[in-house]
């Protein structure tokens, strides 16, 4: 048998136009027909069908209760699964217009109806599951009208049904449909009804920009504060909240993060601020524990509020990393399905943005160190070098460069192994790095070489830096091989060289010459030292040498960051 849905597109082919809608815009719609008989007090026949729903919020349910107490007749077809299957509305069948058809498994190419007949007001809404083979077009095929010709053809088809497939409820249906024939529809009730359908359609408009424009923001940037703000931003607009908040947090977002929006009028005052965190910090815990859509409105019976709030969570693969939070300062405001739709469409989106950050961050930190010293490669140095050597031009400060390697470090691969000669490479890093401040640099540069920026050292403070870390290598122990030692080169800028290459070069001559001049000694470019030949650490000052310690120290994110503006065309590789 066919479906309503087709058997009124066969009949009435030139009234009726198919139109392809979101589920969610279709139970507006279907509320909205509801609401011209519940608004207008009309003495109505209504017969609906309802997708299956295994949980009924508590506004769905008040809604078929005031229905069923209002219009003359009330029939409702649901799946026996679902809540509202045993709702014999409990009040008693004595005072319930109500009579539920429990739904057949032959019947389900139901999806859903609506069908109102009235001597002022005659309205039908049917719609059923689009076709799977209509690729990139979802949503479902909905057909509705205001002609009493096909509403009663509606009925016609539904008398038939009910003889074949629910005879005992057959002849109360007839009598409801000859006691509300529909007749001439009001222009009054029908304007209103489409007066709310365009309104609709302009606020889904209005949603579908917001989701584009953080979509095309999560597209051209992989900065993940700029990211939040515009959906904070967008969403917060679209859906005309007092406030909208985006926090992150977890092990996927690093480190905590919180962007928002706030109306034009509200005041932003640190109780606001203060409110507005606290809610969040509840939110977040709530969610830990369970990652589901927390929701206060107006359709809250049990706890009457002073504001109307839905919280979303950001999860990816199973993982909370945050949440996506609405507040509206109307305590009556119940949210539509149409804005949790759009809440979750946000959230999912913030959740894959934060996941593409998390992989751009470990691209990057993959591309710019080196996997098993751990310090940076030769593109980071290359970067690295060229920043530093920019503020130390322009602060008018001396830089210097360490350039060091194992002396035979052959031998160590030879005789215990490979293994131990990574071992080696990864005690020598450990040690470069424990001498180190937050504003140097260390570098494997190559095989056993390492390279050591001092930003702000003058030859003195850095032949300090390197004869420390000459003596720290000399006494390190490595298991399988014993002791090994390690010659430097030491070139400072202005002094020894005007550029980069140059700093290079002379840093690299200055190795050269610790090699050749019986290795495990730091040496500088000859002519600029009293001594080229190395320096006995007793004859060197301590760490005052070192020029203005700088006020603040660099992780290496930062550093990292601190990276981008200076090679854009590694960073556009990167992405790419």
């Amino acid at each position: 048998m066919h479906s309503l849905y087709n058997a009124l597109i066969a009949q009435h082919p030139r009234q009726l136009t198919p139109v392809r809608c979101a589920q969610s815009t279709i139970a507006q719609l279907h509320r909205y027909l509801e609401d011209v008989v519940l608004e207008n007090n009309l003495s109505a026949l209504v017969v609906e069908s309802l997708p299956t729903s295994s949980e009924r919020s508590v506004r769905e349910v008040s809604r078929v209760k005031e229905l069923s107490r209002l219009v003359r007749s009330f029939f409702l077809s649901v799946s026996p699964e679902d809540t509202l299957a045993s709702l014999v509305l409990k009040r008693g069948k004595e005072n319930t217009k109500a009579v539920i058809l429990r739904r057949t498994d032959q019947e389900k190419e139901y999806k859903r109806f609506v069908v109102i007949s009235d001597a002022r007001f005659s309205a039908l809404l049917v719609s059923v599951h689009g076709n799977d083979d209509d690729e990139g077009t979802p949503g479902d095929l909905v057909i509705w009208t205001f002609e009493p010709d096909v509403v009663y053809s509606a009925l016609e088809y539904l008398m038939a049904r009910l003889a074949a497939e629910h005879p005992s409820q057959a002849k109360a249906f007839a009598k409801a449909v000859r006691l509300s024939m529909p007749k001439a529809t009001s222009l009054q009730l029908t304007l209103g009804v489409t007066t709310k359908l365009a309104r609709l359609m302009q606020e889904q408009a209005e949603r579908e920009i917001a989701v584009n424009r953080i979509a095309t923001t999560i597209r051209n940037s992989l900065e993940l504060d700029k990211v939040l703000l515009t959906a904070a931003n967008e969403v917060g607009r679209a859906l005309n909240v007092q406030y909208c908040a985006v926090r992150l947090e977890g092990a996927l977002a690093g480190s905590e993060m919180t962007k928002c929006y706030f109306r034009s009028d509200v005041a932003l005052d640190n109780p606001t601020k203060d409110e507005l965190g606290g809610e969040l910090d509840a939110i977040g815990t709530r969610l830990s524990n369970s990652p589901r859509t927390d929701i206060v409105d107006g359709d809250n019976t049990e706890t009457k509020s002073a504001f109307a709030r839905a919280a979303v969570p950001l999860i990816y693969n199973g993982s909370l990393v945050g949440l996506l939070l609405v507040h509206s300062d109307d305590g009556s405001r119940v949210w539509a399905e149409n804005e949790l739709l759009l809440l979750h469409t946000v959230a999912d989106q913030l959740a894959v943005a934060v996941n593409q950050a998390h992989l751009f961050a470990q691209m990057q930190q993959q591309a710019l160190t080196d996997d098993l010293t751990g310090c940076y490669n030769r593109r980071a140095f290359e970067l690295q070098l060229e920043r530093d050597l920019h503020l130390a031009t322009r602060m008018r400060q001396p830089l210097s460069l360490i350039m060091l390697d194992i002396d035979n470090f052959k031998n160590i691969n030879d005789r215990a192994g490979h293994r131990t000669g990574d071992v080696a490479l990864q005690m020598l890093a450990d040690t470069i790095r424990s001498e180190l401040r937050g504003v140097d640099t260390a570098v494997r540069f190559g095989g056993d070489e390492f390279v050591v920026i001092l930003p702000q050292a003058n030859l003195d403070g850095a032949l300090i830096v390197a004869e420390r870390l000459r003596s720290r290598i000399e006494q390190t122990d490595v298991p399988g091989f014993g002791r090994m030692t390690g010659s430097f080169g030491l070139a400072t800028f202005p002094a020894h060289a005007s550029s980069r290459d140059t700093l290079v070069v002379a840093a690299d001559r200055a190795l050269y010459d610790a090699k050749h001049s019986g290795r495990n000694r730091v040496c500088v470019p000859s002519g600029e030292s009293p001594d080229a030949h190395g320096y006995p650490v007793e004859d060197l000052v301590q760490e005052d040498a070192l020029v203005g310690e700088p006020s603040e120290t660099l992780d290496s994110s930062e550093k990292l960051s601190s990276l981008r503006p200076f090679l854009p065309q590694a960073s556009t590789l990167l992405q790419t």
